[in-house]
């Protein structure tokens, strides 16, 4: 078996010490450092088993490492430490990215306990993705639900692409699995190993996006009261995401041109260069090539990115799936909320086959979700009494005749876009997917119509 190695931080040189002395009594091998930064350079060479770290230190604290492996390195187990026992503390530190939560100072037996429990439960995860890669695989290959024509053009190009290392564009719907074939291309490319990072262009102003991107320097602008690494280096050897391309602004657009032709970025207010050496995958489910057309997305970034493009299917597109996938969503919802198997009729099948899905998979996922908690029989025998958006009705633009010529467009997108809130309870997440826009795009449009 392989050695657990252990990676402890803390800037308190006596509780790296009573560290190493527990660890050698637990039987464990462990390195410690006393700044976050030194930390992280060590973790790109090697990897440890689990990562115990101080949330209160100078320079980069415990809360922003954590944040930082979590995105590198989503299974590795983390364990948050800190003097401070607050609720809200816990809180912070789970919303980080930590595993579990330990008090200082701690006895040995309790630390113990804690380390086995984490270091079980990452097992556990990784085991159960193991066996869902193989229980998914022998039908997709890809971790990806469908057998149709269009579905097995996507796995064939995800195959080819998988063995090169250009950059791709995927265009498609608002859920239509464009994230999912961005995954599948950097699990079977050479990169596998190396960091997937994902950044939603869509839900972040330019000056956000340019410091997630490039990263900042301390004081390079009001609020940024210390260094942050950027995601693009933080990516480095791996493959960036970068989701909702086309929402992004023309001046960002020239900055990541630059980043794609150079391979170097300057973080916000810094001097220092840092080399780029990710794999770039974007994503939009808007027309990229019209808005090429019309000058409102740069034609050399356009095409510095488009070496190959995929297109993802809409489920209307792929309809021969929604049985398979319906199931499956009933089977995962019926586990995580231990309710009895539930299964479609004939006639419910058919019901859901002739729906439109204009959200796709995600609003039929999320449609089979409310069916689970909301069923009383194990089968669904017809459409089951639950509240229904104007969207999977089909029945998108339906409105009394005496009202339709005498309200406007924005009144019109008001009013549809509240229908859509009360349908799934006032969810803007759930909202914003099925209405195929972003977040804060639903939250700028709420606030025009309070006006």
């Amino acid at each position: 078996m392989p050695e657990t190695l252990l990676y402890f931080v803390d800037d308190d040189d006596l509780a790296c010490h009573l560290f190493q002395r527990h660890c050698r009594q637990l039987g464990y091998h462990c390195r410690v450092f006393n700044q976050a930064t030194d930390c992280l350079e060590t973790i790109e060479a090697q990897i440890p088993s689990m990562l115990l770290a101080d949330l209160n230190m100078p320079g980069m604290d415990g809360f922003e490492l954590i944040s930082r492996v979590r995105i590198m390195y989503p299974q590795l187990p983390v364990l948050a430490l800190t003097g401070q026992s607050t609720v809200e503390r816990a809180v912070q530190a789970m919303q980080a990215g930590a595993s579990d939560f330990l008090k200082k100072p701690y006895e040995q037996d309790e630390l113990c306990l804690t380390i086995e429990r984490c270091l079980n439960h990452a097992q556990a995860l990784s085991e159960n993705h193991e066996l869902k890669r193989q229980v998914l695989e022998p039908e997709t290959g890809f971790g990806m639900l469908g057998n149709a024509p269009s579905m097995r053009q996507v796995y064939s190009m995800i195959d080819k692409l998988a063995e090169v290392d250009c950059p791709v564009i995927i265009l498609g719907q608002s859920g239509s699995g464009k994230e999912l074939v961005a995954r599948a291309i950097h699990d079977r490319g050479a990169r596998r190993q190396e960091p997937f990072v994902v950044i939603d262009c869509g839900c972040l102003s330019d000056t956000l996006l340019e410091s997630e991107l490039f990263g900042h320097k301390r004081g390079a602008f009001t609020g940024a009261d210390k260094e942050r690494v950027g995601l693009l280096e933080t990516a480095r050897g791996g493959t960036v995401f970068l989701d909702e391309i086309g929402n992004i602004s023309e001046t960002m657009q020239t900055k990541l041109l630059r980043v794609l032709q150079e391979h170097t970025l300057t973080p916000v207010g810094s001097s220092r260069v840092v080399q780029v050496q990710a794999r770039f995958i974007c994503a939009t489910h808007r027309d990229l090539p019209q808005m090429v057309s019309n000058d409102e997305f740069r034609h050399d970034l356009y095409h510095r990115l488009n070496v190959v493009t995929i297109h993802t299917p809409t489920l209307a597109e792929r309809k021969e799936d929604i049985p398979l996938l319906v199931q499956h969503f009933a089977d995962k919802f019926c586990t995580k909320y231990q309710r009895p198997p539930l299964h479609f009729s004939a006639t419910a099948m058919r019901q859901l086959c002739q729906r439109p899905w204009p959200g796709n998979v995600r609003e039929l996922r999320n449609y089979v979700e409310r069916c689970t908690i909301m069923a009383d029989q194990k089968v669904i025998d017809a459409d089951p009494a639950l509240p229904q958006s104007s969207l999977e009705q089909g029945n998108v633009t339906a409105l009394p005749d005496d009202e339709s010529n005498l309200q406007t467009l924005r009144e019109l997108e008001a009013r549809h876009i509240q229908r859509v809130l009360e349908s799934v309870g006032d969810n803007h997440r759930q909202a914003a997917d099925i209405l195929g826009i972003s977040r804060t795009t639903l939250w700028r449009k709420l606030r025009e119509a309070e006006k």
